[in-house]
This record gives C-alpha cells, sequence and structure tokens, in this order.
C-alpha cells in the first residue's frame, strides 16, 4: 500500500459530500482504487467523522441537541414534535428529501437550550412555536 495523507483524502472526502450529499459505494471502490487504500479504511474515516454521510441526505440537515442541560429545557418534547412535523425517525430523511433529523449528544451551546442547527446554522433557546416557525419556513 502507497503512503497516503489524510488531508488529502478528508478534502476529497468533502469534495464528494458536498458535491452529492453523501459518499456512495462507488466513490469509495474508486477512492480506494485510486489511493491504494484499503475500503476498511476509508469506512473507518467516514463513519468517524459526523459530516460524512453514506446514504443520500435530505437539503437541510437538521441536528437537534439532547444533552443534560438540552434536556433540562425540555428538548425530549422538542424533539417529538420534529419527528411528528418531518414524519421522520432519527436518523431519517423526509420522503421529498428536503429535511434529514439527527439528534446529537451536544451542539456546544449548553447555556442556550434547546438547541438545533440546520446545515450548520445556530437556533437556540428554542421552543416548539419557534422550532416549527423555522422548519415552516424552509419548506
Amino acid at each position: 500500500m502507497q503512503k497516503f495523507f489524510e488531508k488529502e483524502l478528508i478534502e476529497e472526502l468533502h469534495e464528494i459530500q458536498d458535491t452529492y450529499g453523501y459518499i456512495s459505494e462507488e466513490d469509495i471502490v474508486r477512492i480506494s482504487k485510486n489511493r491504494d487504500i484499503p475500503k476498511a479504511h476509508l469506512y473507518g474515516v467516514i463513519s468517524f467523522y459526523s459530516m460524512f454521510y453514506l446514504q443520500p441526505t435530505g437539503k437541510y440537515i437538521i441536528r437537534i441537541c439532547d444533552s443534560v442541560s438540552c434536556r433540562i429545557n425540555q428538548s425530549k418534547e422538542l424533539i417529538e414534535i420534529l419527528h411528528k412535523k418531518l414524519s421522520v425517525k432519527n436518523g431519517e430523511t423526509t420522503k421529498d428529501k428536503k429535511f434529514t433529523l439527527e439528534v446529537v449528544e451536544c451542539l456546544g451551546h449548553c447555556g442556550e437550550g434547546p438547541v438545533m442547527t440546520i446545515n450548520g446554522k445556530i437556533y437556540n433557546y428554542l421552543n416548539s412555536q419557534k422550532a416549527q416557525e423555522i422548519i415552516n419556513n424552509l419548506k
């Protein structure tokens, strides 16, 4: 196996992810052959980083925090409302391919909970009405 550079690999995976919304099996096979990297290593890298997906995602990726500090501020209820509003469970994408919902352990804004991000944009101090308005504006 040739020596390969992790930074270059990450950059290539980002390019694929940004272009197609996920990294397909065909992409993994191609990278494995071109860079002489075992597929197992590629799967390890892809699965380690939360920004890479092996399945197509929605146009909007919603991550909602379910850490202790967000739970104290009613994140569980907010998560249930989003499950119902979008008709998806954690990790699923809506039928129209517009939204992917992910419940995550922490978004790093513990004093501002409950918190969610949509494609990296932070929405804090949420309540059910505010969250639903945000989703409605994206629909």
